[in-house]
């Protein structure tokens, strides 16, 4: 707990250092929200109909992005997650902190209060990495591994180091922007995933959207998506629906 402790506030650190000079140039802001139809986190079903603001500071290489869920039942799910990222070249690195309150059987009990750091914390550190193999060939490959968090445990109850892999691959159809990709948990992950399984697919997907730009230059964009979702592991699939606004 107390290693967990001083990565927490080590990342709130950081997003702090990162968003004071943003008056210097090139930091620039961005933000916006999605209206789900229901929250699907990499191919598990959190909630229902849920909103999903966003916002995130760039400068360079580095962004801070704070991202949330809450579903319109607004007390049986939240989600509340702060990710640190560093972009070189065709490589991304990110250390972020999930935070939960309700969800899935297998992630509960658990603590409701944000800054709760015992046995029961709704708090995970996670750290991923992302490689897109060219632009001619955008093939994207993605890792992550939770390393801290009172809830990463496998079905024995012992530290899981709960990790997924995924496999994407974007393309166009007309005007729609399409993704299509297959994510994986290679070993027992059941405090994160609720599946007492090891290796396993666990998300094979079929994404449809299209964007549209509404004002001049810096105007707010809006976009339609679609997302076909099924889960192997679990046999369960869902069509999810969504509007999204950026500005």
């Amino acid at each position: 707990m107390k290693r967990f402790r001083i990565y927490f506030i080590a990342a709130v650190t950081v997003l702090t250092a990162v968003t004071a000079p943003a008056q210097d140039k090139g930091v620039s802001f961005s933000g916006g929200s999605d209206l789900v139809s229901s929250y699907i986190w990499r191919g598990v079903y959190e909630a229902g109909v849920s909103l999903q603001p966003t916002m995130t500071v760039s400068a360079g290489c580095f962004s801070a992005t704070a991202w949330g869920s809450v579903d319109f039942a607004s007390t049986s799910y939240k989600e509340m997650d702060i990710t640190l990222a560093c972009t070189l070249g065709p490589v991304t690195l990110s250390l972020a902190d999930l935070y939960w309150e309700g969800g899935a059987g297998s992630r509960d009990p658990i603590e409701r209060h944000y800054f709760s750091f015992g046995s029961r914390s709704p708090h995970r550190i996670e750290a991923g990495a992302s490689w897109e193999v060219s632009d001619k060939f955008p093939l994207t490959l993605s890792w992550y591994t939770i390393l801290f968090g009172p809830a990463d445990v496998n079905s024995r109850g012992s530290r899981a180091y709960s990790s997924y892999f995924e496999i994407a691959y974007p393309f166009q159809v007309k005007s729609i922007d399409m993704k299509a990709g297959v994510g994986m948990v290679p070993w027992n992950a059941y405090g994160t995933y609720g599946v007492d399984r090891d290796f396993y697919v666990q998300n094979v997907f079929l994404n449809a959207g299209k964007t549209w730009n509404v004002g001049e230059n810096d105007g707010m964009n809006i976009g339609l998506f679609t997302n076909l979702i099924w889960n192997p592991a679990l046999d369960d699939v869902n069509f999810v629906g969504g509007i999204s606004f950026r500005m």
